[in-house]
Order: structure tokens, then C-alpha cells, then sequence
């Protein structure tokens, strides 16, 4: 499944927060589902879910770019939710795998 979210910055960092952008109600994050991302500056990027459970989450991201060309590299974060309104904040950064 294809989950939307929007960040509140350019990038993915500790302290990010994560808002779904799809009307359903909390999302239901599964392994394997995609996530795209859509970053402040307009730009998106679309991750992979490597764990889902309902408090906490592990996104890989690839490389990508935000809109001033700035190249911001494949990583691997660790979300945890804030809430029942379905958002996520990113915890911290995990070695790639």
C-alpha cells in the first residue's frame, strides 16, 4: 500500500515530524508498504517500510533531491507515532541495511 505524508522540512532529521496526508483514519502501516514523502519545498520522495507496528516504524529512504539541488543521501530512520491523529516523528537515524 501507498501511504502519503508531509514533512515539515526539506528533509528527513531527528525531531522531524511527519503528517498523514491521506483522509482515511490513522493508518495502518504494514511491512513493505511505500511511503511517499513530500517535503517542504514541494519535493517528495518515496521510502520503503522495513517494520510497522503501531507505535513505531523503520522508513528507508533513497537518495533524492530537495528543490535548491541539494543531494541528500539513502537513509534509514526509525519513526514513532505522535498520536492518534496518525502522525510520526522521526526518532533517530539507523545504519543502513
Amino acid at each position: 500500500m501507498l501511504w502519503r505524508f508531509s514533512a515539515n522540512h526539506t528533509h528527513l532529521y531527528p525531531g522531524a515530524q511527519l503528517r498523514p496526508l491521506d483522509v482515511s483514519s490513522e493508518p495502518r502501516l504494514s511491512p513493505g508498504d511505500d511511503m511517499l514523502v513530500e517535503f517542504s519545498d514541494g519535493m517528495f520522495a518515496t521510502g520503503r517500510l522495513l517494520e510497522a507496528d503501531p507505535d513505531a516504524a523503520v522508513l528507508q529512504m533513497p537518495i533524492y533531491r530537495t528543490q535548491r539541488g541539494t543531494e541528500v543521501t539513502a537513509r534509514t530512520w526509525r519513526l514513532v507515532s505522535e498520536g492518534e491523529s496518525g502522525s510520526m516523528r522521526v526518532q533517530k537515524r539507523l545504519p543502513m541495511e
